[in-house]
């Protein structure tokens, strides 16, 4: 993962403020609270020695860089995804990996944008995709259409916390659709004015509804 530690693992030097040792996990916590509360912006190798009482050099005795962080931080969500047991049912082994992922990443809604648009990953996400795969060639699929049911899944799960936790409620765009005139745009109107459930409470159902397109197209 690119992480350097100095000295044996397991141990830490006290901190200043007499919080315990520093070390890889106390770093690696302080870095989650951060992310949790104010988003990922603002982890940074400053900011979390100042909220571990040392100094930023001190860190990187223990973590190479930000970018190792932040891998860190993705091990430690991909660990707590509650991946449930293997089911031989197509859908239902998709609609628990993706619906597990989905929960995981909804509490910690920082981590979409690493994973979306930099790339970052951590390989502990590797056995449920692995398993996603297989369950896509229980169906039929093979070769590139299996690959692009496969993407076509994630990009929803993303896209749907995207969509949830990143989007602006005041937006310029929000605020020209709700603006767009009845008389002009009758649909968009009608849409804004019967819309009453949060994004998140149609994942479920719109979930099936891709699964209804992917598990009834076969191999193509």
């Amino acid at each position: 993962m690119g992480v350097s530690v100095a000295g044996p693992a397991g141990r830490g030097r006290p901190l200043r403020n007499g919080r315990g040792l520093l070390d890889r996990q106390a770093i690696v916590a302080a870095a989650l609270a951060v992310a949790r509360t104010e988003g990922l912006p603002a982890v940074t190798m400053r900011r979390i020695a100042d909220e571990l009482g040392c100094g930023p050099m001190s860190l990187y005795r223990h973590v190479a860089d930000r970018d190792a962080l932040v891998l860190e931080m993705l091990d430690v969500v991909a660990a707590g995804i509650d991946v449930p047991p293997p089911s031989p049912d197509p859908r239902a082994e998709l609609t628990g990996l993706l619906t597990a992922v989905h929960a995981a990443l909804a509490v910690d809604h920082w981590a979409v944008l690493p994973l979306v648009a930099e790339g970052f990953a951590s390989p502990r996400i590797l056995p449920v995709l692995d398993r996603a795969l297989a369950a896509l060639t229980r169906v039929g699929l093979t070769g590139r259409a299996r690959l692009a049911a496969h993407q076509m899944l994630w990009q929803y799960v993303f896209g749907e916390l995207l969509w949830t936790h990143h989007d602006q409620p005041d937006s310029l765009g929000k605020r020209m659709v709700r603006a767009a005139s009845p008389q002009d745009f009758p649909a968009i109107a009608d849409a804004v004015r019967t819309a009453s459930v949060h994004p998140a409470e149609n994942f479920p159902e719109n979930l099936q509804r891709l699964l209804d397109g992917v598990l009834g197209g076969g191999s193509r």
